[in-house]
């Protein structure tokens, strides 16, 4: 269930390729439905869960870093955490992409432009394997070579969006 945090950021990273391959490749549960549901008022909200002050400074840590490029702040990360029933291997998964953003871009990274584009990378690389992310990244300065050296700084196996279970129910 790694949708609802992912896909918030993904959008925010990709606002040219939000509707068109992140739809392609997000599941079919996100999809205009031919029916509409039923209306079901959404909960204003936050759910009411309790992290951890570890937690919340994991978290913390992401956004100093990931804010000025994605756009989710501090507080929009610890509502998304709040919602996602699996926090606790996204936040890893998060932190594996700090971990090799910073390891990348210690002596490199100089514009917003090219850090955008490894964030890009590292995000695709965390849902897809090597070649599909080189494929889909789009990249404005970070060449097909400098890409592949990055992701060599991403240790954990793809592990694409799920869909949601009330998708799941629906069909």
């Amino acid at each position: 269930m790694r949708l609802l945090p992912l896909l918030a950021i993904a959008a925010a990273a990709f606002p040219s390729l939000a509707s068109a391959q992140l739809a392609a490749s997000a599941p079919a549960a996100l999809a205009v439905p031919a029916a509409p549901a039923p209306f079901k008022a959404p909960s204003t909200s936050p759910p009411q869960v309790d992290l951890a002050p570890a937690f919340l400074k994991r978290i913390h840590t992401i956004t100093d870093a990931f804010e000025k490029i994605d756009g989710i702040s501090y507080e929009q990360a610890v509502d998304l955490y709040k919602r996602d029933p699996e926090r606790n291997a996204n936040l890893a998964l998060w932190e594996e992409i700090l971990k090799a953003y910073k390891s990348y871009c210690h002596f490199r990274c100089k514009t917003e432009i090219e850090q955008m584009d490894v964030y890009r990378v590292l995000l695709l690389r965390s849902m897809y394997t090597e070649d599909e992310a080189l494929r889909q990244a789009h990249t404005r300065v970070l060449k097909p070579e400098q890409a592949r050296t990055l992701m060599r700084y991403y240790s954990l196996p793809p592990k694409p969006m799920d869909a949601p279970a009330s998708a799941a129910k629906s069909k």
